[in-house]
């Protein structure tokens, strides 16, 4: 039974958690992990890479020397690949790396990454996470109560706190994600996944 330790809302441990079934305790695909992680990437990428093929360096038109009888080899133009500033020959050009990924891999992927997480004893629930302003010192604080300072930590919420994404922005490997928004890659990249009690239950509600 796949289970996360529980946290107050100033970080003091208070109990274990249960997690639900139905999304921390799931067949584990690391093909669709990997399918998952290979396309969020490949979306991330602009694809505006561009070299200038032979046609569009400056140079060409007159052939460099005659044909035959100087000794050298023979040559067309100075705008061709094995020339210093000649085109590129097969260079990269302008194209989206956007793909879809079905519906039930993406799901399946989702749910692998929260069962591999909870099987490492990575998943950590928090009944609150708010602050009164937003002051990194505190949130540094409150981490460092729950014995997570220092490691690369995803903390989940239902809604955007901006307090909290202010307070959260000077701190090192700390990212603040809506769980709506929550995707393989991330979880992957995490050490630990922090979920707030309402963030939880929305993200159980939905998926």
């Amino acid at each position: 039974m796949a289970k996360a330790k529980l946290h107050a809302a100033d970080g003091a441990y208070k109990a274990e958690f249960e997690l639900p079934a139905s999304h921390f305790e799931q067949a584990i695909s690391k093909a669709a992990m990997f399918q998952a992680v290979d396309t969020f990437l490949g979306n991330q990428r602009q694809g505006t890479h561009k070299t200038k093929n032979r046609s569009e360096v400056s140079g060409g038109g007159r052939k460099p020397w005659k044909q035959k009888g100087t000794g050298r080899a023979r040559q067309g133009s100075n705008t061709a690949p094995q020339w210093a500033r000649g085109g590129k020959a097969h260079g990269p050009l302008p194209h989206l790396y956007k793909r879809d990924l079905n519906k039930k891999v993406r799901r399946r992927a989702l749910l692998s990454a929260l069962t591999v997480k909870a099987n490492d004893g990575s998943i950590f629930i928090f009944e609150k996470l708010t602050l009164a302003a937003p002051k990194t010192k505190e949130l540094a604080k409150l981490l460092d109560k729950a014995q997570l300072a220092g490691r690369k930590n995803l903390i989940l919420v239902s809604e955007p706190d901006r307090n909290l994404l202010l307070a959260a922005r000077n701190i090192p490997s700390l990212q603040v994600m809506r769980v709506g928004d929550l995707n393989t890659y991330e979880l992957i990249n995490a050490e630990n996944i922090i979920f707030t009690d309402s963030a939880l239950k929305a993200f159980t509600e939905a998926a």
